[in-house]
């Protein structure tokens, strides 16, 4: 595969979002939001799976090429979250959850409220303080209303969205804390805890997915996540060495584990937890659907002992059986310096699969967690697409902003929403002084233009006449209309499309000759000749497609559709 120079660009300069509303701004409503359609009727796609759609974030669909060069894009960081915690001196709202949006329109946010006590310190130092005693004494001594029993040390958490940047937090009357149920909170550690014998109170790094193969509609919704107790780090020095009896911690650890639990409709939990048979060596517990194979895939690590240097991964058909664990991306030789793998997070994009890398990169004093792009084809390996330490997808944001210390990306696709995706994300913000207003942690999100995660552009930016050509691999035309995806960042740029048979035999009236050049920006922008608008003609099967791009046009996505 011919190798490319990789510029990296700053961040694309997108259409100003509207005034963000956020969740803790806007007024409390009762139950589900009313769901419009938009203007036109017309909806935005379900999923970001798409078989008639090829990007160009790597080299694979590329037979040819000569004077390109592939520019890798950043998304724009809404100045504010979308979601931050009631409290921010004493508790953070995590995105260890996932959005989701439903055939009917709504989006919809399941989340994390990590409880961090009367210090502010988080949930091991109130084990140290004696919060939840210490020895045989499991007795609870709150210090205030800030310390919390510890089936609410981790809260899940729910809000909805009509268009994916403006929140609600519904007023669902289920769980009561702190004496009200006028809340969002869907999950505490409660019934866990009955459940074992108060060997479990604490759901972290869940996945709520809707299930549409499921035949019992009470099962239609599923929560994946890992379950341990509080109180399984009270002998170790992290929470203070409580000097807990051994067989009592024995069941803390036995119980440790992945589960999954059932909701008809996303808000009601009561169902038992059922263990996965999965390795248990960490806390992120991420499910994303694979559409193209109709799967699931896990996130899990494959080895504590090895730290984070690979990602793991395990499918199933039906979220309980699952395949043995395989390594992604390991640490080699050859990569002795690639950044610590904390996560990765799955997902079909046009006909391929992209991933958001998370890693964790550790400097003196100080440690970030970063979100880069991986890409996977069927058949090959995993790739990175870039994993230099200071070009992330998402980098920090500056000093004092609520996304200083970093970005983890969500375990979901991105949200198609007209010509933009949208990226949601954990933001990070542990260590600035003063503190970022919306406190340490909060829920982001980035928009980017839609396909637009690396594109192809005409040789050296500098240069007074630019021009590049590639051939594609034989393709399938799957539909009697051809779209480019192309950005013309500058005037002059063009594309110009040929078609030929798989067997590079030219197609009379699709070839160079008749082709009308490209001059005009567009997410889905049509092909066409000179007496042909369409290629229903061509429908079922195989052409190259021969293109010469010049100016500054950038290529992200051929389209059949």
């Amino acid at each position: 595969m011919i190798q490319m120079l990789i510029h990296i660009l700053s961040i694309i300069v997108l259409p100003a979002a509207s005034a963000s509303v956020s969740a803790n701004d806007a007024p409390a409503m009762t139950g589900s939001p009313e769901v419009s359609t938009k203007s036109n009727g017309t909806t935005d796609p379900l999923t970001t799976e798409h078989p008639g759609l090829y990007l160009f974030v790597d080299d694979y669909w590329i037979a040819e090429q000569e004077g390109l060069s592939r520019l890798l894009n950043r998304p724009e960081v809404l100045p504010e979250p979308i979601i931050w915690p009631d409290k921010p001196q004493v508790e953070q709202d995590c995105a260890w959850g996932n959005v989701l949006r439903e055939p009917d329109g709504r989006i919809r946010l399941w989340y994390t409220t990590m409880r961090m006590g009367h210090e502010g310190r988080g949930g091991h130092a109130m084990a140290a303080a004696g919060v939840w005693g210490r020895g045989n004494d499991f007795s609870f001594y709150p210090r205030s209303e800030d310390d919390r029993p510890v089936v609410e040390h981790m809260l899940g958490r729910y809000a909805e969205s009509r268009d994916g940047l403006h929140w609600v937090k519904p007023e669902l009357g289920l769980i009561e804390f702190r004496g009200s149920r006028r809340n969002n909170i869907v999950l505490n550690g409660t019934l866990a805890s009955q459940q074992t014998d108060g060997a479990l109170t604490n759901a972290d790094g869940f996945t709520v997915v809707r299930d549409d193969e499921e035949s019992d509609p009470t099962k239609r919704y599923k929560l994946i996540a890992h379950w341990e107790s509080i109180h399984y780090w009270d002998n170790h020095s992290v929470s203070g060495a409580l000097g807990r009896p051994e067989e009592v911690m024995k069941k803390y650890h036995e119980a440790r584990g992945k589960y999954i639990t059932f909701s008809p409709d996303g808000i009601l939990w009561n169902q038992p937890l059922v263990r996965l048979q999965v390795p248990s060596f960490g806390d992120r517990c991420l499910v994303t659907r694979n559409h193209r194979h109709q799967y699931w895939w896990l996130n899990n690590r494959p080895n504590a002992a090895n730290g984070y240097g690979a990602a793991g991964l395990q499918t199933s058909k039906d979220l309980i059986n699952w395949s043995p664990i395989e390594a992604i991306l390991p640490r080699t030789e050859d990569n002795p310096d690639h950044p610590d793998i904390e996560s990765l997070i799955p997902f079909n994009y046009g006909n391929q699969d992209l991933a958001f890398l998370i890693t964790q990169v550790k400097r003196e004093n100080d440690s970030k967690l970063l979100s880069f792009i991986a890409s996977h084809h069927d058949g090959e390996d995993w790739k990175r697409v870039s994993m230099v330490p200071t070009e992330p997808f998402i980098p920090p944001g500056p000093k004092g902003s609520y996304y200083s210390n970093g970005a983890v990306v969500l375990q979901n696709e991105p949200l198609i929403i007209g010509e933009e995706l949208l990226i949601y994300f954990n933001a990070f913000a542990l260590r600035d002084e003063p503190q970022s207003r919306f406190g340490r942690r909060s829920i982001g999100v980035a928009k980017l233009r839609r396909d637009a995660f690396a594109g192809l552009t005409a040789g050296n930016e500098q240069a007074e006449h630019r021009s590049g050509r590639l051939v594609t691999r034989p393709l399938k035309v799957s539909s009697p209309n051809l779209y480019l995806n192309i950005e013309q960042r500058g005037a002059g740029g063009a594309a110009k499309v040929a078609l030929r048979h798989a067997d590079q035999r030219p197609i009379p009236g699709f070839g160079p000759q008749e082709a009308l050049p490209i001059t005009q920006d567009g997410v889905r922008h049509q092909v066409s000749w000179k007496n042909r608008a369409d290629i229903g003609a061509l429908l079922g099967q195989d052409v190259v497609i021969e293109m010469e791009l010049t100016g500054p046009a950038i290529l992200y996505a051929i389209v059949f559709e």
